[in-house]
């Protein structure tokens, strides 16, 4: 978009900004940053240096934040102003006529990541070989999250004493100003009583997918349908280097299996608020997630290119490993454990680092401070990601031997096999009347249809189901927000409804009742106990089911 000229102009600011973006994680620390210039006397243009592995994607990440005042990188370096703003010390940074004002875009700085892995003698942000030209330091600013990145400047560059500043970390603030926003995240990505499993990726080989791929599937096989849900967060580099529609490809599996795959600018922030417990590897969103006292699993910590003398070695000791076998007795092991103190050990002046920001940036824009207190505006909704899993294997153990039957149920999507698919395909397949994969239909155990249609349309399907597809033992289809219909392939039926409390609101679920049912008919117990009561526990949900006489043109369901 070709810019305008200042004729065009409405609001006419005293001073201008230029926001320098090298990537997409530095295009979202400079977004934080910049929402503290929110003044009629400041103008911000933003410019992207190339060279980032993330680059093709800050463009449209800073279209979809509403920035249009984006000039190419040669015009911006011809053309001064009053400040610059950098979340990354690469790009020709001392070509800026202008002064510039660097910080990190993550938590702290603390891997050797130079032109390639580990070039650099100290962490990437605190070498002189990126903050130096000519053995003169390129910023005039330098804000760091700690006090103790600062020493580690003044021990790599003594040049740069008495320009280093700590200001805490906006990202960690923003999150902590989230905190009552949790049950808004939580809902778009469809949580419910479940408990939401971040899994947290760098990019590289040392990685968590890159170490260790198969952990996601083993999470998604492992843990219960109905206790966990499991979302991804992946580094901007992973999406970027082959592209969205790859990477969906890759983990098509576990989309299927219902893993949710959180966006790579925004969203993540929102996710770990949303999380219950993160399992991750050396990268910032796993730090940022233990620092706002999320229990973590690390499953993989590559030190190769981290400085010694950071801060994130301690972090890393501090935390469980996860290992190979067991995975949901060690997320639920964490889950009951103490949470590491570590929030201090990357981050000062938790909370505080708007106020310490900004007046960083008015001093050197030579303007007083607005009267207003400085804050940073809400995270972003996510975008809702509604739980399409169709098609579960299901274990079950039935009690039978006191007045009313109990069933204890455990669903896991038929998608995610995990290490052992042959003993998940001896438990019984439900499938849903919405699932899309026609290969597995003829291998249902039951079906379920859960959207409410009338007791003669859900009749009309149940038989239909149990007709077409030989393997199938019943068809359950919803009938009401309390009420299914259940069919027998032997063409009886009965009505079921829930009587558990009212103070549980949420629909009867048409898919628990056929995975209740068909793990009943496995054992080929008498239905009248259906007519007496069964209570079913599944998740946090504890269904107390009736069955009843069906409509006219069904037997009851009484004999097995």
């Amino acid at each position: 978009m070709k810019r305008r000229g200042p004729e065009w102009a409405t609001i006419f600011p005293d001073r201008e900004v230029l926001a320098v973006v090298r990537s997409v994680p530095a295009a979202g620390r400079l977004l934080d940053v910049t929402s503290l210039l929110a003044d009629d006397r400041i103008g911000v243009t933003f410019t992207v240096t190339p060279g980032s592995a993330s680059e093709s994607g800050v463009e449209p990440l800073l279209r979809a934040a509403g920035v249009e005042d984006i000039v190419p990188w040669e015009e911006a370096v011809e053309e001064p102003r009053h400040l610059a703003l950098a979340a990354s010390g690469k790009g020709d940074l001392h070509r800026l006529d202008t002064p510039l004002v660097l910080m990190p875009h993550g938590a702290g700085h603390n891997r050797r990541v130079g032109e390639s892995p580990g070039s650099l003698e100290a962490a990437s942000g605190l070498d002189p070989a990126e903050l130096s030209h000519e053995g003169e330091p390129i910023a005039a600013r330098f804000l760091f999250s700690h006090r103790e990145q600062l020493e580690r400047l003044h021990r790599s560059f003594p040049a740069a004493r008495g320009r280093g500043v700590v200001v805490g970390d906006p990202a960690f603030d923003r999150m902590l100003a989230a905190a009552g926003r949790r049950d808004r995240y939580r809902e778009a990505l469809d949580v419910g009583g479940r408990r939401l499993v971040v899994v947290s990726s760098t990019w590289n080989r040392g990685s968590l997918l890159g170490a260790r791929r198969d952990l996601i599937r083993d999470l998604l096989a492992e843990l219960p349908y109905d206790e966990y849900r499991v979302a991804l967060v992946a580094h901007p580099n992973v999406w970027q280097s082959r592209g969205r529609s790859q990477l969906e490809l890759w983990l098509s599996e576990e989309i299927e299996a219902g893993l949710v795959l959180i966006p790579p600018s925004e969203g993540w922030r929102a996710a770990l608020t949303a999380s219950d417990v993160v399992v991750g590897d050396v990268g910032s969103v796993t730090y940022y997630a233990a620092a706002l006292g999320r229990p973590v699993l690390l499953a993989a910590f590559d030190t190769d290119d981290i400085d010694p003398g950071s801060p994130l070695l301690e972090f890393g000791a501090a935390l469980p490993r996860l290992t190979s076998g067991g995975v949901a007795d060690q997320v639920d092991r964490v889950l009951r454990s103490p949470i590491a103190p570590v929030a201090d050990l990357l981050i000062e002046h938790h909370g505080g680092s708007a106020a310490r920001l900004r007046s960083v940036l008015y001093s050197l824009l030579s303007l007083p401070e607005p009267g207003r207190a400085a804050y940073y505006p809400p995270l972003p909704d996510l975008e809702p990601c509604p739980d399409d899993v169709t098609a579960w294997r299901v274990a079950a153990e039935i009690t039978t031997a006191g007045p009313e039957a109990e069933l204890r149920l455990r669903r896991h999507p038929s998608a995610a096999p995990g290490r052992a698919p042959a003993r998940a395909a001896t438990r019984p397949l439900v499938v849903d009347a919405e699932d899309t994969v026609v290969p597995r239909w003829d291998a249902a155990d039951a079906w379920s249809r859960r959207r409410a249609r009338t007791e003669r349309d859900a009749g009309a399907w149940a038989k239909e189901r149990v007709n077409a597809h030989p393997r199938a033992r019943v068809a359950v289809a919803s009938t009401g927000p309390r009420s299914a219909l259940l069919v027998h392939r032997r063409g009886a039926a009965m009505r079921v409804h829930d009587e558990r409390s009212q103070e549980d609101e949420r629909p009867l679920d048409a898919s628990l009742v056929a995975a209740a049912a068909v793990a009943w008919a496995r054992r080929e117990e008498t239905w009248r106990a259906w007519h007496r009561g069964v209570t079913v526990h599944v998740g946090d949900r504890v269904l107390r089911l009736r069955g009843s006489r069906p409509s006219p043109e069904f037997d009851l369901l009484e004999e097995p």
